[in-house]
């Protein structure tokens, strides 16, 4: 249970953004919509980043990767058992442990997992040459900001959960 209320379904009516949003509104939403201002930017932001270049299964593995390098057990169980599901392999999330060495990791999704664990345990390791890795798999610069942003929005809501005692 979070640390804080969530804002009641109910409170939620009376926001613009209450017809576009999922029902029942999630805990971890209805923990932002205790700031209407911050969560009336979130929500775009969610939906753009959800719809960036990444298929359903690239997304789910970036970010149960990311939310285990994070330490964040409620996004990493959630979205462990979505990614169970989109890829129909129960023993996904276990391969993801050893990416780079794995048969189930097709080549372009350990490029980005590769990415992505540099930005998240050392930032100021990451180098052009890791951009350059995802070029090598036909990503452009709009596909590499994209992979970017999920990846930075993973850590972000990671973060945003862990603080708030999710």
């Amino acid at each position: 249970m979070p640390w804080i209320k969530p804002a009641k379904q109910s409170d939620l009516k009376e926001m613009k953004i209450y017809h576009e949003l999922e029902q029942p509104v999630p805990v971890f939403n209805r923990l932002i919509a205790k700031s209407p201002e911050i969560f009336s930017a979130f929500m775009p932001l969610a939906k753009a980043v959800k719809n960036g270049v990444l298929d359903e299964f690239e997304t789910e593995a970036v970010v149960v990767f990311v939310s285990k390098l994070n330490g964040c057990n409620f996004c990493y169980e959630g979205h462990r058992t979505l990614l169970q599901k989109v890829s129909g392999n129960d023993a996904i999330v276990d391969e993801l442990v050893s990416y780079s060495t794995s048969d189930a990791i097709p080549d372009h999704v350990k490029a980005i997992l590769n990415y992505a664990e540099k930005l998240v345990t050392c930032p100021s390791e990451l180098r052009k040459e890791d951009l350059e890795k995802l070029r090598e798999h036909g990503y452009t610069e709009k596909n590499i900001v994209e992979i970017n942003q999920l990846i930075a929005y993973t850590s972000y809501t990671n973060q945003t959960s862990i603080g708030l005692g999710l």
